[in-house]
């Protein structure tokens, strides 16, 4: 059953408003164009919290996918299931204004504001949803699964991309996070050219600001690699 949206007060409205209006200040310089122009076709409003709805109406015509809200971290299988039905999750929350960096599960800024831009992108949804059907084919070999989680994690979530410009974040885990986007570009964490075989086998932590990152070359990198992930995989099977 479908879970219906919050309703999100006066004070979520000003967590909304404060952290879009704080990113878009920096956001030009430091996330890949995909993103921006996704955030354009979909008419992301700074001022207050979209309706789903509206913006699936733009999404499903672009891409065929579409965000429903969830309760709660959807992980593994479940996460999985729903990109190979062409849906998103989407937090039916938003976090605490005392810490506007941080939320222990995605919410709505993580998921709605950082992730959907990106599947305005018929190119990145049509990856999204073959690594979904890919990764379940091995939903009962949870140390198999694993692997496309981590893939996804490093790339989706967290990747970063060169770009003409310089480097860029490229996953919504960052471009979701004021703070998350000021430490991956800072020269701390440890930057590794992306490599499928080395990113199947990292693991990482979602409770804090991740030690290193992976980048990619250019987007079709990325698209390319979803075969080479799965003959590595289905050669462990």
């Amino acid at each position: 059953m479908e879970v219906q949206p919050a309703r999100f007060d006066e004070e979520a409205q000003l967590t909304w408003h404060t952290i879009l209006s704080e990113h878009r200040r920096k956001r030009e310089n430091q996330i890949y164009d995909l993103f921006l122009k996704g955030l354009e076709i979909l008419g992301i409003p700074e001022h207050r919290i979209p309706n789903l709805n509206e913006v699936n109406e733009i999404l499903e015509k672009r891409s065929g996918f579409r965000g429903v809200f969830v309760e709660g971290l959807e992980e593994g299988g479940s996460f999985f299931r729903l990109l190979a039905e062409r849906k998103f999750p989407v937090g039916n929350f938003i976090r605490s204004r005392e810490d506007l960096n941080y939320t222990p599960a995605p919410d709505i800024v993580h998921d709605l504001y950082g992730h959907l831009p990106f599947f305005t992108d018929k190119r990145y949804g049509d990856f999204c949803h073959a690594i979904g059907v890919e990764a379940c084919r091995y939903l009962d070999r949870p140390e198999l699964l694993r692997q496309f989680e981590r893939f996804f994690w490093f790339t989706i979530e967290f990747g970063l991309i060169k770009t003409p410009k310089g480097l860029r974040i490229f996953g919504a885990g960052i471009a979701s996070s004021i703070g998350e986007c000021e430490y991956a570009l800072s020269g701390v964490p440890q930057i590794e050219p992306f490599d499928v075989d080395t990113i199947r086998q990292q693991e990482f932590r979602i409770d804090i600001m991740q030690p290193k990152l992976f980048c990619l070359e250019n987007e079709e990198q990325l698209y390319e690699s979803l075969d080479d992930l799965s003959r590595k995989v289905k050669a462990e099977a």
